[in-house]
């Protein structure tokens, strides 16, 4: 049995390229190292994006674990990927991609692609002869959504999420923790956005 916890970035800055995280971000990213500290964590991957690369820097810090860089848990798309296209434009194109999941957006990936991405990571990660691995992989609420997606499919997700009294909403917080177990290929979730951590002082 393989846990991965599934960690947003922090709060980042409102800004297109590549942002830094705000001050709020980098503190729940202390504090969701902190809180992480209780698993037996032996790998941190992350975007390669600046926020993911600090957030992941501060749990690292905490962890003692090295981070790793990998390009398949970059974010479906970015706004300033096309530096013509206006943020208006950009959330057109996001909603209208998450509506139709295989269509290729203007720039980026289509929402199942980036899901697959993700789920490419993990599957390497399983093939490693490390008994009950813990990972973690810092990455955006974007392609976190389409892993669960096309992992669970849509109904299957809403079963879930009632289930966890979350009723129809799977919005994926800044520095919130899903946590995935897998026995074999069989994914379970544990956890969805959880964001307990980031209230204590």
């Amino acid at each position: 049995m393989n846990t991965f916890y599934l960690v947003r970035h922090g709060q980042k800055q409102p800004m297109i390229g590549e942002p830094e995280l705000t001050e709020l971000g980098h503190q729940q990213a202390e504090k969701t190292g902190l809180y992480l500290r209780q698993f037996p964590v032996q790998r941190i991957f992350t975007s390669p994006s600046r926020r993911t690369l600090q957030t992941a820097t501060h749990i690292a810090e905490h962890l003692q674990v090295p981070v790793e860089t990998h390009t398949h848990l970059r974010e479906r798309a970015n706004w300033g990927d096309d530096p013509l296209q206006s943020f208006s434009e950009f959330l057109e194109m996001w909603h209208e991609s998450s509506q139709n999941r295989h269509l290729q957006p203007a720039v980026g990936d289509s929402s199942f692609a980036a899901g697959q991405r993700m789920e490419e990571v993990m599957k390497q990660l399983q093939q490693t002869d490390v008994p009950d691995l813990h990972v973690v992989l810092v990455t955006h609420g974007g392609i976190i959504g389409d892993f669960l997606r096309n992992i669970f499919g849509d109904e299957r997700l809403e079963q879930i999420l009632k289930g966890m009294d979350q009723l129809h909403s799977y919005k994926i917080s800044e520095c919130s923790i899903t946590t995935i177990k897998m026995d074999n290929e069989t994914p379970t979730l544990h956890t969805l956005a959880f964001t307990g951590h980031l209230t204590t002082t």
